[in-house]
């Protein structure tokens, strides 16, 4: 009996160090962001702001010139359809007139739809980086960090 009593004592001992042992990591604390790390943080931060308002300029020039290309073959078919109007008698060559316009203006939307898919989504603005929050000296209240009236 005592046996078993003090094979189950070393065995739950042994269980227990095992799982202190595997408990017990060594605690690095992270360190606090110092202004070096801040600063060039900062730099990055102005680097991809730069790179971003230029995907951004490049883009708007680039909808110019497609919403330019679709008024354009929007007004050639305004156009086109008024002179043949002019020279059309029947009904019928008014229909078809009218139809033809309607399919240049068709098929204008889905060129400039097309043309704007392929510009792909917007970019993403850069996260400006945080500033490293200021150690205060041990004791300090906040009373005396707030503004006199």
């Amino acid at each position: 009996m005592r046996k078993r009593g003090f094979v189950a004592l070393a065995l739950s001992a042994a269980l227990f160090s095992i799982n202190v042992s595997s408990a017990v990591a060594d605690v690095t604390a992270s360190p606090a962001p110092s202004i070096d790390s801040f600063k060039a943080a900062q730099e990055q931060y102005k680097k991809d702001r730069d790179a971003y308002i230029m995907e951004l300029r490049d883009r708007e020039m680039k909808m110019r010139a497609i919403n330019t290309i679709f008024k354009g073959a929007v007004d050639k078919s305004a156009t086109d359809a008024k002179t043949a109007m002019s020279a059309a008698t029947t009904p019928e060559q008014k229909n078809a007139i009218t139809a033809a316009r309607r399919t240049a203006v068709a098929t204008a939307i889905v060129a400039r739809e097309s043309a704007i898919a392929a510009l792909g989504p917007l970019p993403t603005p850069p996260v400006e980086p945080q500033r490293p929050a200021k150690m205060s000296p041990q004791g300090m209240s906040d009373q005396k960090e707030k503004k006199k009236r």
